[in-house]
């Protein structure tokens, strides 16, 4: 394969790349908005059930259990964590993309300057330091933001510019983590009301 044939070929990967980038994340928004009209459908129908289910909540250790009181409770909570998940879902996924597109906007501008922006290795964070990373974003955007003063040639610009594509990768980590949880949570919920239905 020669140098033309080569390079048509990898213009034709990266076009592949954006063309299914964009549509995973238009999917990643229909799967969002679904889920939480879903979700906010089923607590509202719950809602509206619950003096089918019960008539007077009570809280009697001594008492008889009935299991579809427990299984209707437990199934809105479950429906109202989907729900939850999905609105800091939202707000993870428009602070990914802005962080994101700096990160990208750092590179072209560090480029235009002649400066070398390295790729430093980074690390693996689990669900509370994903949500911790959304934290201190939502706290304090502008520290983490590389505007072009900063681009100049030192240690000082390869450590923020690290510190921001750690957090883009958390972000996104932590999209996809709550996306997961938001559907699971919803299943939950639905699973338990059904149980409701067919025990009543």
């Amino acid at each position: 394969m020669n140098e033309e044939s080569k390079e048509m070929k990898i213009r034709e990967y990266q076009e592949r790349y954006r063309f299914w980038t964009d549509k995973r994340i238009s999917q990643l928004s229909f799967h969002n908005d679904f889920m939480l009209t879903l979700a906010i459908a089923a607590i509202g129908y719950l809602w509206s059930q619950r003096n089918d289910i019960y008539t007077n909540l009570r809280i009697d250790f001594g008492a008889k259990i009935d299991w579809a009181v427990v299984l209707f409770l437990l199934g809105i909570i479950a429906v109202a964590f989907s729900i939850i998940s999905g609105f800091i879902l939202s707000l993870s996924r428009l602070y990914d993309l802005r962080v994101t597109s700096n990160v990208l906007l750092t590179r072209k501008r560090s480029i235009k300057k002649g400066i070398d922006l390295k790729d430093e290795k980074l690390s693996h964070l689990g669900f509370k330091g994903l949500m911790n990373s959304l934290f201190c974003v939502l706290r304090r955007y502008r520290s983490y933001e590389i505007t072009v003063d900063d681009i100049s040639e030192n240690n000082e610009l390869q450590s923020k510019f690290t510190e921001l594509r750690q957090m883009s990768r958390n972000l996104g980590n932590l999209t996809w983590s709550l996306l997961n949880w938001q559907a699971a949570c919803l299943f939950v919920g639905i699973v338990f009301s059904m149980f409701v239905l067919v025990i009543k």
